[in-house]
């Protein structure tokens, strides 16, 4: 896969551009007010200390007179220089300077043609090009003995006034250079942040792994779920969404559902054990898992694993009993001849102690089991089951005798024989896992489309008291509930338990 540009280089680029482009606005927006009120706040300068000079009498009595005053003059430069700005100019009411920086301007005409409102009493604020260049003017009316007796002018280049701008905004610079730099490692410490958060990976891994994990659990047959510590569905794969359709009859989304829509009895197992659990619902075996999922050593919620275990324990167990059941008829057959010819040979020498012998030892129930349990049994399917189950007791030195009166007729309902199976299975799991005496004796009755079934046997007081808690199990009642049948456990002197299920023949 090609390598990009890696995720913490990426984050980083993206916060700091976009504190950049965001201080860079900001700081922008912020020079341009700052010099609009530079230059408001000189406009009501120059307002203000117009105003001020209009009232005094040195100002008025040189305008009164309309003559040049070198005391006036000096004033005005004093003030100038006080309040920093380039230039204040009394005139009379024909335009003509009083006073002036320059003293070779005193006696003509002011420049600009802004003065014309201020010669007509109105106070104002403007542009305009002088003898100084292009400057920032506030012209204020002078009135004394009940008339107006000239204007004073005054004024601020505008060069000036960009200098008073560029030293306000020397503050603003400096504010804005730490705050690039605060940003700065802010940004690279969030972006070292979310790049642990996402373990280390990036986008292109992150986005691989979530394709690769959405195929894995799309394609996967057993059911995946995700839930929350509120027991809230958050991720189901499609064989999740599947078994929720067909339970509830609608196509709502699984997501957000709560567990019980999906577990109908989830008090059968138990979510905090990480163990294979049976479970079982609607007729169905599942073999149910969990594990935790944690996020900063704190569990926020459990993956649920449910597997169809119904179909393949059943397939398996009907192969192998299928086989022992083959295997046996084989030999059945090969040996019938022979027997034959042992019978033959013997009656043709008329040595009848010997057969009749030979007939008491080929007649043994545990020798000539197969035989009898072909003709008595005509399902085959519980045929091979039953020899598998007898090998299998056999393993452990326990000779399993099983009895059948009458003959057990065969039936076509597979769910039936599906359903005894799996009681039968779970009863002879439960024995072969203790410690079992020499003999166990299996009485099968068949009447009225029933099954009656009797286990006898003995077994040692701790062995008896645990086989109890096995056979109350909620999953051991649901199979035995399937089968619409009935069971009782007696323990006495010897141990006595009793099945009775439907069994409808064909």
């Amino acid at each position: 896969m090609k390598k990009g540009l890696r995720l913490w280089a990426l984050l980083s680029i993206i916060f700091v551009s976009t504190l950049l482009i965001t201080n860079t606005i900001l700081y922008g927006v912020i020079l341009y007010q700052d010099a609009k009120t530079v230059q408001k706040r000189e406009e009501k300068l120059l307002l203000d200390l117009g105003k001020q000079l209009a009232l005094e009498p040195e100002i008025q009595q040189t305008l009164l007179a309309n003559n040049y005053s070198e005391n006036t003059e000096q004033y005005t430069l004093a003030v100038t220089r006080i309040h920093q700005l380039d230039f204040i100019v009394l005139m009379d009411m024909q335009g003509i300077r009083l006073t002036h920086p320059d003293k070779t301007k005193i006696g003509k005409s002011f420049e600009g043609g802004d003065e014309k409102k201020a010669l007509h009493g109105e106070s104002h604020v403007s542009i305009s090009d002088g003898t100084l260049g292009r400057s920032l003017r506030g012209f204020v009316p002078v009135h004394a003995q009940g008339k107006q007796i000239g204007v004073v002018a005054l004024g601020i280049t505008l060069d000036s006034l960009s200098k008073l701008v560029t030293n306000s905004r020397q503050q603003y610079t400096l504010a804005l250079l730490i705050s690039i730099g605060v940003g700065l490692l802010v940004a690279s410490i969030a972006a070292y942040y979310l790049k642990k958060q996402l373990l280390n990976l990036e986008p292109k891994e992150i986005s691989r792994l979530l394709t690769e994990r959405n195929v894995m659990l799309d394609e996967t047959k057993d059911i995946v779920v995700v839930i929350d510590s509120d027991e809230t569905i958050n991720l189901a794969n499609i064989a999740a969404i599947d078994m929720y359709h067909r339970l509830s009859g609608n196509t709502d989304s699984l997501t957000g559902q709560k567990i019980d829509q999906l577990l109908l009895d989830k008090k059968q197992v138990d979510f905090t054990r990480s163990v294979q659990q049976l479970y079982r619902q609607n007729g169905q075996d599942y073999l149910f898992s969990s594990a935790p999922i944690l996020v900063h050593q704190k569990q926020i919620g459990s993956i649920l694993f449910l597997r169809n275990a119904t179909e393949s324990l059943f397939v398996t167990d009907q192969l192998v009993n299928t086989t022992a059941y083959a295997s046996a008829l084989q030999s059945q057959s090969h040996e019938f001849m022979n027997k034959l010819h042992i019978i033959y040979g013997l009656v043709d020498l008329e040595n009848y102690n010997e057969l009749k012998i030979y007939l008491n030892d080929i007649l043994q129930p545990e020798k000539e089991f197969s035989h009898r349990l072909a003709v008595l049994v005509k399902n085959p399917i519980i045929a091979g089951f039953f020899i598998g189950e007898r090998e299998k007791f056999a393993e452990r030195k326990t000779q399993l005798f099983i009895e059948i009166s009458p003959e057990l007729p065969n039936t076509t309902d597979q769910n039936q024989t599906t359903n005894l199976i799996n009681v039968y299975r779970y009863i002879h799991h439960a024995l072969l896992q203790r410690y079992l005496p020499d003999e166990v004796t299996m009485k099968i009755e068949y009447f009225d489309q029933r099954l009656k079934t009797r286990y006898h046997f003995q077994l040692n007081e701790a062995e008896a008291e645990n086989l109890e808690l096995a056979f109350a199990e909620n999953y051991f009642t649901q199979l035995v509930a399937d089968c619409n049948g009935t069971f009782q456990l007696t323990i006495n002197e010897a141990i006595l338990m009793d099945l009775e299920t439907d069994y409808k023949e064909n």
